[in-house]
């Protein structure tokens, strides 16, 4: 087998540049009808999904700037967060998630309650395993970026499961309607298994 050279325009496909990404919470708005100060309340700044398999099912891996991984099969995606800002706690059940601070300090905190954390700094790495509630918070004095990796099989990527006091926020703030939409679209507000609990 010979090597091949491709084109300038054959590999602009297999290259993603951070300033033409779109955070996955415009696709929530503007295709599922869930507004962006909604998805803030669960979701970091801004989480952008830079590779992933073309054909994932789910809705936490829409529209991947570059479509691969499916050999693997894993999701790369890069977190954006204000100072003191990080997504809801959550559990991933199935999928691995790991963790490296591209820029910034991070406190990465686990347990139920966040009982355990630990803080890396900029190129630190931390592989989360499945089962384990977990957040990040971005504990920089500025804007910090976290590069976040899921692996697993295709139909285990919408395995997340948020804590229950999160979806109360929801409620709290934009009524029981908006979060009956989050959950009709896929999000779980449990820390309990999706096949041990119901929606």
């Amino acid at each position: 087998m010979k090597t091949t050279t491709p084109t300038q325009e054959q590999m602009k496909p297999c290259i993603a540049r951070f300033k033409e990404l779109k955070p996955r919470g415009a696709h929530f708005q503007d295709k599922l009808g869930i507004p962006f100060e909604v998805i803030r309340l669960i979701n970091p700044k801004a989480n952008y999904v830079v590779m992933a398999p073309e054909a994932m099912p789910g809705h936490l891996s829409p529209n991947p700037a570059v479509s691969g991984g499916d050999k693997g099969v894993f999701r790369i995606g890069i977190a954006e967060c204000s100072p003191g800002d990080g997504p809801a706690r959550h559990v991933h059940w199935k999928t691995h998630e790991t963790f490296m601070a591209l820029s910034g300090k991070w406190e990465l905190q686990w347990g139920d309650k966040g009982e355990e954390s630990v803080v890396l700094e900029p190129f630190d790495l931390f592989a989360m395993p499945p089962g384990v509630t977990r957040r990040f918070v971005n504990i920089s004095d500025k804007d910090a970026h976290l590069l976040v990796i899921i692996q697993g099989q295709p139909d285990e990527f919408d395995d997340v499961g948020l804590s229950p006091e999160w979806g109360q926020r929801i409620v709290d703030k934009h009524g029981q309607e908006m979060l009956e939409k989050l959950i009709g679209h896929g999000w779980r507000f449990s820390l309990e298994k999706a096949d041990d609990a119901t929606k």
